[in-house]
């Protein structure tokens, strides 16, 4: 195995200057630095990691904690997150925790063993131990979403307004024209579920519509808890029941689909159906599903571009979200369709419950789908968001 003072001697350099060009090449001259690296490919040098890392303090190696890599959606964070590790040249060790994030805290001390550099927590709930631990430590680090106190020092916070995709959500269906909107939300409690529902809710407001709480649900972001809770939420006469559904995220979103056909009830004829995710699977459903685009892969990406680029520290970043119109959704039909004397009263405008830039920007994006008649019958995995 050729070793770094040979290539010294090749190149007519010192052991110094080879350490430099390989480790701080801004000090080295072109010339110089050229001739080395030339030597370097003509003798297939490959230069130790672990001597690099000693020379330099740095590991150029990055740890990603997730949950259930099952997940569409936390597939899309590994993805980004590796695309970007990978084309800058860095390692990337990826340490998968149980889907209640208890043994997070293991976790982490498996990547600190390993000396990374920094570490993207793509997990929820992040344990208080593992945030008191690394707020106060060396590495930096990166945290999805925001159920952690607010960043300090060398930690920064990464995630999407959910907000804004519960208002594009509903919004779309009340500028449909549908007046009793079902909302099934994810894990009680967590930032993200409390953000989706924060934003039906002002959708709702702001196209004056009362809010009907028993129209809405608990689940638990699985296929099975959205068909249970959308069941609930349609089996009932029609005078009581939704004209259409958000949902909590795609999964869900499916759960309904299944719901609604046990029920005999036809999507988007007698009910229409809003994701939010825009996952692989959504174009496949039968009909596509119109749904909120959530960018997990840029969020991977740019979570690992922080890390890498040592500019994790006391950030926040929230990446934005965009409607996507399929074939899930309708107009109501005077069969599906209950009004009453005081909510015929009102005039309802996708004005009111998104603001008008984000409804030209989300109704720009949808896409046209071939609908069929066959239901999926895929099974998934219930995941983290």
């Amino acid at each position: 195995m050729t070793t770094i003072r040979e290539v010294a001697r090749e190149a007519g350099v010192s052991v110094g200057t080879v350490s430099n060009v390989l480790n701080d090449p801004a000090i080295v001259s072109p010339v110089t630095c050229e001739r080395v690296l030339q030597v370097m490919r003509q003798l297939n040098y490959r230069p130790s990691a672990i001597a690099r890392s000693l020379a330099t303090g740095r590991t150029r190696t990055f740890g990603l904690v997730v949950s259930n890599l099952f997940n569409p959606f936390t597939a899309g964070i590994v993805q980004g997150a590796g695309e970007v590790a990978r084309e800058a040249g860095c390692s990337l060790l990826i340490a998968c925790a149980e889907d209640d994030c208890h043994d997070v805290p293991q976790q982490v001390q498996v990547l600190q063993q390993h000396w990374v550099d920094g570490i993207f927590l793509a997990t929820q709930p992040l344990p208080e131990s593992v945030w008191r631990e690394l707020r106060f430590g060396r590495t930096a680090v990166v945290i999805m979403d925001r159920d952690q106190p607010p960043a300090e020092e060398h930690a920064s916070i990464i995630g999407f307004d959910w907000y804004m995709a519960g208002l594009q959500a509903a919004g779309h269906l009340i500028s449909l024209g549908h007046r009793r909107i079902g909302f099934v939300g994810g894990i009680p409690g967590r930032s993200s579920s409390v953000q989706r529902e924060r934003g039906y809710r002002k959708a709702l407001a702001g196209a004056d519509l009362p809010l009907d709480e028993s129209l809405q649900r608990d689940g638990d972001y699985s296929t099975d808890s959205g068909r249970r809770c959308a069941e609930d939420l349609l089996d009932r006469p029609r005078s009581q029941r939704p004209t259409a559904l958000v949902m909590g995220n795609d999964m869900m979103a499916l759960g309904a689909y299944e719901a609604a056909d046990l029920l005999g009830l036809s999507v988007p004829r007698d009910l229409s159906i809003t994701g939010i995710d825009d996952n692989y699977f959504v174009t496949h459903m039968a009909p596509p599903l119109t749904t909120v685009h959530v960018p997990t892969r840029e969020l991977g990406g740019e979570g690992m571009r922080m890390l890498v680029s040592g500019a994790a520290g006391a950030q926040r970043v929230s990446l934005p979200t965009r409607l996507v119109t399929r074939q899930s959704t309708a107009a109501p039909t005077p069969e599906s369709a209950w009004r009453d004397q005081s909510s015929s009263m009102h005039t309802v405008s996708a004005e009111l419950s998104v603001p008008a830039d984000a409804v030209a920007r989300s109704q720009g994006n949808g896409r046209k789908e071939r609908l069929t008649s066959n239901r999926t019958g895929a099974v998934t995995a219930p995941g983290e968001e």
